[in-house]
């Protein structure tokens, strides 16, 4: 039997956060504009992209609207940008 260690929020919290600055720099928006896109402030949107802040599955819809991406392209990007975790056998994990 193998586990997996667990995953922190940060790495999770801080690819979301490069992977949307990524798709907005690609398209070539500033901060101001997919925030206005999005409906959200353009603070709360620098605190997503800096993986400060945890934005709701709502959120992300109305990021990826800004950006002008369906959300299922948006998450398939996020989740292809998560390196996976490591396989550890549990005999290993365990102390003796």
């Amino acid at each position: 039997m193998e586990i997996s260690p667990e995953r922190h929020a940060g790495d999770l919290l801080s690819t979301i956060g490069e992977t949307l600055r990524a798709e907005r720099n690609e398209r070539g928006l500033t901060l101001k504009q997919v925030a206005e896109g999005a409906h959200v402030s353009v603070s709360y949107l620098a605190e997503i992209e800096r993986g400060e802040k945890d934005p709701s599955s709502r959120v992300l819809e109305s990021i990826a609207s800004g950006l002008d991406i369906e959300v299922s392209e948006l998450l398939v990007r996020i989740a292809s940008a998560l390196e996976p975790a490591p396989i550890v056998p549990v005999t290993d994990s365990l102390a003796a």
